[in-house]
């Protein structure tokens, strides 16, 4: 067995039922071709980069799960033909172990409160005066020019 990982958009029109109702369906459809789900995860709407059949926000969710390679395919020939499934995608993952990603979550939370307090505590520019820039670029209009 390997370990698999599927990315699947939803269109954003579908509320948080009928969404969890999709992905009940496809939660099957993998187990229905052998294979065993370790994760899943909502990743939330996001303005698609251009319109699928006219459809602007997709919602995005995963699953990860073990199955044999000759399966892959076979999903994959279900998921083109299940009509809530904007577009998927089922690529080979290395299988990570608990303190991995107990890893990257705790990298994750420090990364988001870094940039919250360098957002924080980013400084305006000093102002200069008029006089000051008149100065400056007289000192460089003096200069050799190249």
């Amino acid at each position: 067995m390997k370990h698999y990982e599927l990315l699947y958009i939803l269109p954003g029109k579908y509320t948080e039922e009928e969404m969890e109702g999709i992905s009940v369906k496809i939660n099957e459809l993998v187990k229905k071709h052998g294979g065993e789900i370790t994760l899943t995860d909502n990743l939330g709407a996001k303005k698609l980069a251009y319109p699928i059949a006219d459809v602007q926000v997709g919602n995005y969710l995963v699953i990860e799960f073990n199955s044999e390679p000759e399966k892959i395919k076979e999903l994959g020939g279900e998921l083109k033909l299940t009509p809530e499934v904007l577009r998927f995608g089922i690529i080979l993952k290395k299988l990570k172990t608990q303190e991995e990603i107990d890893g990257e979550k705790i990298r994750k939370e420090k990364m988001a409160q870094k940039q919250k307090a360098e957002e924080t505590k980013a400084e305006p520019a000093p102002k200069v005066s008029l006089e000051e820039l008149d100065k400056k670029l007289g000192e460089i209009l003096e200069g050799d020019i190249i």
